[in-house]
């Protein structure tokens, strides 16, 4: 019997631009929590600079507010760090649900390979003190590099077996093809030499014409 062709539809394969709004989304969330990592820096510097500008940029105002902010910064730091260290676990909490959540919506089967993955960028972005580093960002990027890997391989492996089962069927169908011609040939033949044999019965059962035997 002849084989069938490979009637497997092609995998899903993972691209890079396919990947961009995930890598956006982690983006964001990476800086928002960064920023609040790095509340107890900016928050006095940012404090002396809008009351600079409100106090009308003077060189007396400036150091005013440079003083004022100093102070702000030293006997608020812990208040600050707590506010800092809070909404940064916060947003990275929020973050890591959000791109969990457009992942499973959007491309669930990169969880099949990679969830250590994804689980470890939790846990990194909800530690304080290497906060700084964008762990839900680089833990997509990287989910995805190993998602494209692998899907591109299963690509290419689908191609060769659908290519493989394509030719096996040509062959088949020549073979087939072949086949019939020679049965249709060997039928003809048949019919030949059934035709031609009972010529030959005919032309050997007739007698011999009367003038033919006085001629004789």
């Amino acid at each position: 019997m002849p084989q069938k062709r490979n009637s497997t539809p092609p995998p899903e394969v993972m691209t890079w631009p396919k990947a961009a709004p995930a890598l956006v989304i982690s983006v964001i969330f990476d800086a928002l929590r960064l920023m609040f990592m790095g509340f107890i820096f900016f928050g006095p510097a940012m404090a002396g600079l809008f009351c600079t500008v409100k106090a009308g940029g003077s060189a007396a105002a400036g150091a005013v507010c440079t003083a004022a902010a100093g102070a702000a910064g030293f006997f608020g730091a812990p208040a600050l760090i707590a506010f800092g260290t809070v909404m940064a676990m916060a947003t990275g909490f929020a973050g890591w649900l959000f791109v969990g959540g457009w992942l499973m919506a959007t491309n669930s089967r990169i969880f099949k390979e990679n969830t250590l993955w994804f689980v470890g960028s939790l846990l990194f972005s909800e530690v304080p003190f290497i906060g700084a580093i964008p762990a839900i960002t680089v833990s997509v990027w990287k989910m995805h590099s190993n998602q494209i890997k692998i899907e591109k391989a299963a690509y290419k492996k689908w191609e060769k077996e659908n290519a493989d089962a394509q030719a096996q069927e040509r062959k088949q169908q020549i073979a087939e093809m072949q086949m019939r011609l020679a049965q249709r040939e060997a039928a003809n033949d048949a019919v030949y030499n059934q035709i031609q044999a009972a010529n030959d019965e005919k032309y050997s059962n007739e007698e011999i014409p009367e003038d033919l035997q006085k001629a004789a």
